[in-house]
């Protein structure tokens, strides 16, 4: 049905690229069916591929069936933006679930437990300054050192590891103010 409703989106005129961002979420079977069900009802055929052929073929079905789609535009982009709230509602519960494992690694009684996010830091950022800033002045001194080649994955894996609460609970850790039980 995709497919389909992916070669009637290039027979919608200047809707194509609405009707193909409305196509790449998690709803796109859902906007396929509306899709070609309005290309059905506009040229009486009682398949997809008819209707596409048809649509095709004949310039007036073709306009027909762009009235159609603006007609349902209210519908399709409701579609879109259930698609784009569910989406949001995962993101949130999923970093609701990091920021907790994150609060209960800093609550750890053992040592290794609320340090080990702490440690990858550390060693991010002595990684960091050796690739971007040693190594070049070694390079002044010693030609025969090439420049790292480090993947922007890697950064972004311990980017990861590091969490998106880093620096703060850094800083919650060096406030004796601070409540807390895990300063080791």
């Amino acid at each position: 049905m995709i497919p389909i409703a992916l070669a009637l989106a290039q027979m919608a005129g200047s809707l194509a690229p609405t009707i193909a961002g409305w196509l790449g979420g998690s709803k796109a079977e859902d906007v396929a069916t509306k899709v070609v069900d309005a290309a059905k009802v506009v040229t009486g055929q009682s398949t997809g591929d008819a209707a596409l052929a048809a649509i095709q073929a004949d310039p007036q079905l073709a306009m027909q069936f762009q009235k159609a789609v603006l007609d349902n535009q209210a519908q399709l982009a409701q579609i879109a933006a259930d698609v784009s709230k569910a989406e949001l509602a995962a993101d949130v519960a999923n970093t609701a679930a990091v920021s907790q494992t994150m609060q209960t690694e800093a609550k750890a009684d053992h040592w290794p437990t609320y340090s080990w996010r702490p440690f990858v830091g550390f060693c991010f950022g002595i990684a960091w300054i050796g690739a971007y800033f040693i190594i070049p002045l070694l390079r002044g001194w010693w030609p025969n050192i090439t420049e790292p080649s480090i993947p922007p994955e890697a950064w972004i894996a311990i980017g990861g590891v590091l969490g998106v609460a880093s620096w703060f609970r850094g800083k919650a850790q060096a406030d004796r103010r601070a409540p807390s039980d895990n300063r080791g």
